[in-house]
């Protein structure tokens, strides 16, 4: 039988979800000196999928005073992609007209775990390892109770918000309903390469879908190979279905020889497009994936999730003190933004005409895919 913890802890914002977009609502809730914390279910960060920080995230980086994170010696300059997209040629796409310079190259589990670190430095509270396990109304608040090693700890709030990711457990639990707009999924595994390489992200389209290539240190690659869900293959055949597209390749399939796959080391993880019905509700706002989830091609991962954490604590910041249209203009953002994203997808997908034919590419964005 779970232990309650005898106090009740309140804090005006409970964040549910430790990843970027987490604390950057968290941060910003701080900077403007209102009380919050973050529940995280892992006992300490883990590695996240995305290491490209391109330059456009300079603005937020500043705003959320985290700038001097990504400049530490573990994270790396950016410049640019090398991308085969709409042709068999391998070219450099380079950042050298962008306004902000360079991006950076994360290394991510360090990143996470200094977002965490660093929130702690500004007086922030994480309860780390601890699962939210019921939540309830509590007046204009929410009652909330988390468990850990069958221990509760009784948390009450004014505001909830959802960081947890592409699950959008908490919107969900609270009523919004979530949209998938296409099913995309990625195959993802790491390789020990035997020779250095150098550490650029390569990007490739193949008839079945496409592949991304980032290198984690000059002999560690994480590959990911993004296709529809109907094209996955069962279990037992994951591994023969991957080697069979990295030969389908230029580039990639010049990692093959780096090691045998091991079926165990294959992940499988949703990576399309989707988003909330609605980004807010009755004392609560979703945040980064858990609002709109983005397609990996288009880069706004990151910088998405901590622009959305950014514009979330400012919302609910107004929204305390009792400008009750500071959600709807939250949600005017998001949108915006989400819109925007689409159409620069689409046409970025009608690039590739190599194989118009192919499943993957006929059926990119249909409602039946």
């Amino acid at each position: 039988m779970a232990k309650d913890s005898s106090s009740n802890e309140k804090y005006s914002v409970v964040i549910i979800g430790g990843g970027p977009a987490g604390i950057a609502t968290a941060l910003t809730l701080n900077a403007l000196g209102i009380s919050n914390c973050v529940v995280d279910a892992q006992a300490s960060p883990n590695r996240k999928y995305g290491e490209a920080l391109p330059p456009n995230a300079k603005p937020v980086l500043k705003q959320l005073g985290i700038q001097s994170l990504v400049e530490h010696n573990n994270h790396l300059s950016y410049y640019g992609n090398q991308t085969s997209w709409g042709s068999n040629q391998m070219n450099t796409k380079e950042f050298i007209s962008e306004l902000h310079g360079s991006g950076y190259l994360l290394d991510r589990l360090f990143f996470e775990n200094q977002l965490w670190e660093y929130y702690r430095t500004q007086n922030g509270k994480i309860f780390n390892g601890f699962k939210v396990k019921e939540i309830e109304k509590k007046g204009h608040g929410h009652g909330i109770v988390l468990n850990s090693h069958n221990n509760n700890i009784h948390l009450s709030s004014d505001f909830i918000v959802d960081a947890t990711g592409r699950k959008a457990s908490i919107s969900q639990k609270l009523g919004a309903v979530k949209k998938e707009l296409d099913t995309q999924f990625a195959m993802t595994f790491t390789l020990e390469l035997n020779k250095p390489i150098t550490r650029n992200i390569i990007i490739e389209s193949v008839p079945n879908g496409w592949w991304y290539a980032s290198p984690n240190s000059n002999q560690t690659l994480t590959l990911m190979f993004f296709t529809l869900k109907k094209m996955i293959p069962k279990k037992g055949e994951v591994n023969d279905f991957v080697e069979k597209e990295m030969k389908s390749s230029t580039t990639i399939s010049n990692f093959l020889n780096a090691s045998k796959l091991k079926e165990t080391e294959v992940k499988i993880i949703p990576a399309g497009t989707s988003r909330l019905d609605q980004p807010y509700g009755s004392n609560w706002v979703a945040v980064g994936d858990a609002a709109c989830a983005y397609d990996p091609i288009s880069s706004y991962g990151i910088t998405s999730a901590l622009a959305s954490g950014y514009y979330a604590g400012q919302a609910i910041a107004s929204h305390l003190s009792g400008k009750k249209e500071a959600m709807i203009s939250y949600r005017y953002i998001i949108e915006n933004a989400f819109q925007a994203y689409c159409e620069k997808l689409i046409n970025h997908y009608r690039e590739e005409k190599q194989w118009s034919e192919s499943y993957y590419w006929k059926n990119r964005f249909s409602d039946k895919n």
